[in-house]
């Protein structure tokens, strides 16, 4: 429980101190949006299939830091600074990025006990974190468009 709260420590003050290279509304959007997603693979993975869980088996209050603090402020902190403008070699870096630091902080979080694999492995991890990120590049896209 101290990593977690560590955890959400630390990335809140991330996502709300760096410098912010994305409008307010498209922050705001992305993590709403990450949220959503979070919980809803969550309910699926977890609840549903039982691959991995937060704690204990089933539904506990403190999970609700993941889905509330963890998942926001980590989506905010890939879309503000994913290098949009550069080639698409820099954009698969910044993304493989990404999931090497998922895959370190989802092995952190077992190590803690905060989070388990039942059904599930790094594998699994490891080509679901480029998907959701994905996912959250064509969400800011669909974003942008229907905005304006």
């Amino acid at each position: 429980m101290i990593f977690l709260i560590c955890s959400a420590i630390l990335f809140i003050a991330a996502a709300s101190f760096v410098p912010k290279k994305l409008p307010k509304s498209e922050l705001y959007v992305i993590a709403l949006f990450s949220m959503i997603l979070g919980l809803c693979t969550d309910i699926v993975l977890s609840i549903k299939y039982h691959f991995y869980g937060y704690f204990t088996p089933g539904i506990q209050l403190e999970s609700f830091l993941v889905v509330l603090i963890l998942f926001p402020s980590s989506g905010v902190l890939f879309m503000n600074f994913y290098p949009f403008k550069k080639s698409l070699f820099n954009q698969s870096f910044y993304i493989i990025y990404w999931t090497l630091f998922c895959l370190l902080f989802e092995y952190a979080s077992i190590a803690s006990r905060y989070f388990y694999h039942n059904n599930w492995n790094y594998w699994y991890s490891a080509f679901s974190y480029p998907l959701l990120f994905l996912i959250h590049l064509l969400q800011l896209k669909f974003f942008r468009k229907y905005s304006k």
